[in-house]
């Protein structure tokens, strides 16, 4: 098991990218699926080259090494822009600002639910934005052990609806309805 944490290294590879993060928190079981076999070997099979994964507060351990992936990883960064505008797929925990500066940027979006945390209102804003097409939402980390999983990860089985632009508030307006309070128009 091998471990590649150059920095700089999957920025310098060209080819699909893949951008995991958990954000501030720690989300362990996010990382071990998503750098499980299962998920390389599809990685691998879709012609992806790099793996970036933030781990936030989580355990650093060594990965699975890879023949095809350039593999980093870090805890913390002052940005995750430049990882998030790299990445051709992100998968992420479903923190409200990592789903909208995704939507934001337009980017292929997995969103994988915590259930490990009490009162989930993650569940509820994944949910929405995946009703409406925007992401994909994987309920529990363990989904992703699985290859019918990644499958619907693909170009022909995911095109997300891109985020409407020109409604600046639109997120906010979701958010305060999640929230309980009063939403002056329809979401919609």
């Amino acid at each position: 098991m091998t471990n590649i944490a150059t920095p700089g290294a999957a920025s310098e590879k060209k080819g699909k990218n893949i951008f995991v993060t958990v954000g501030t928190t720690r989300f362990d079981k996010l990382v071990s699926a998503a750098t499980s076999k299962v998920a390389l070997e599809w990685m691998e099979r879709q012609g992806f080259s790099s793996l970036t994964v933030q781990y936030g507060r989580g355990e650093k351990r060594r990965l699975p090494s890879s023949p095809a992936l350039e593999i980093q990883t870090y805890d913390f960064r002052p940005s995750l822009t430049e990882d998030m505008e790299r990445a051709d797929l992100i998968i992420s925990h479903a923190g409200a600002g990592t789903v909208m500066e995704a939507l934001r940027m337009k980017k292929k979006l997995v969103v994988v639910i915590n259930t490990d945390l009490m009162d989930n209102h993650q569940t509820e804003l994944a949910g929405a934005m995946a009703a409406r097409g925007h992401l994909f939402m994987v309920t529990e980390p363990r989904q992703l052990d699985e290859k019918q999983t990644w499958a619907s990860f693909e170009d022909d089985n995911f095109v997300p609806v891109p985020h409407r632009e020109g409604d600046p508030f639109e997120m906010s307006k979701l958010l305060d309805s999640f929230l309980g309070f009063p939403v002056p128009s329809k979401l919609d």
